[in-house]
């Protein structure tokens, strides 16, 4: 199944997690890669896996949060390849605090990669993506759906990229853009499993966000990515779509 041949696909947060197992996923579906991440040799890694299964990849460092950053990113993509026809926004950052001690530096950095980092990301790509109907996939979070606890400036961070989202599909929509959100929840990533409850916290309350049967691994997610990214979502925009194993049902 080669859904992704012939398209030029960007990942961010590419080096791990649910980003590393989307180039692996699309690279076996013979797209053309930008693999980026903040982490020089993670990313390389990510990318010289894309090769070995086929695809065409490029590795590029960049803090999301930073827009000359960006900027040169998605230059530099199309400069390599001539085009762009998908952007997926997987970076993104997390930690666990009791909100009455959340220092405000943190949640001021948080915001800045999960929110900022992917309404610069969508700005940067926009002129690019609307030259051959391309599309956008946002990484929300059950977070943004129900309450979880010591996560106020994740939960804000991701309730915020569902907002971006609806509004990038209807505001574009019309000229051929689509755009769509994946809500994970109790997947296993490198970014969950350094959880740690804060001090006093109700080990009662994790009951709330824990799924049905049990945790999965990042690929579950990323084969989601992959569907929203391709044709076979082509009536599909302005969604959200949880994997979460019936955590919210």
């Amino acid at each position: 199944m080669l859904r992704f041949e012939d398209k030029v696909v960007l990942i961010t947060g590419a080096a791990s997690g649910i980003g590393r197992a989307s180039v692996e996923r699309m690279a076996s579906e013979g797209a053309t890669l930008a693999c980026v991440d903040v982490q020089n040799e993670a990313v390389e890694l990510a990318a010289k896996q894309a090769r070995a299964l086929g695809a065409e990849a490029l590795a590029l460092v960049c803090d999301v949060s930073d827009p000359k950053a960006v900027r040169h990113a998605i230059a530099s993509t199309v400069s390599e390849f001539g085009r762009l026809d998908s952007l997926c926004n997987i970076a993104g950052i997390l930690h666990f605090d009791n909100t009455h001690e959340l220092p405000l530096e943190k949640w001021n950095q948080i915001l800045a990669v999960n929110l900022t980092g992917t309404f610069l990301m969508c700005q940067a790509a926009l002129p690019h993506l609307l030259e051959g109907g391309g599309n956008i996939v946002n990484m929300s979070s059950t977070a943004a759906l129900a309450g979880h606890p010591w996560t106020a400036a994740y939960s804000a961070s991701k309730g915020g990229v569902l907002g971006l989202t609806r509004t990038l599909a209807i505001e574009y929509g019309k000229q051929g853009l689509r755009a769509n959100a994946v809500c994970p929840g109790s997947v296993s990533t490198p970014m969950h499993q350094v959880f740690q409850l804060p001090e006093g916290a109700d080990p009662k309350l994790l009951e709330r966000i824990l799924p049905l049967d049990e945790f999965r691994g990042p690929e579950v997610a990323a084969a989601v990515v992959a569907f929203l990214a391709s044709e076979d979502a082509a009536h599909v925009n302005g969604e959200q779509i949880r994997v979460d194993g019936g955590t919210l049902s």
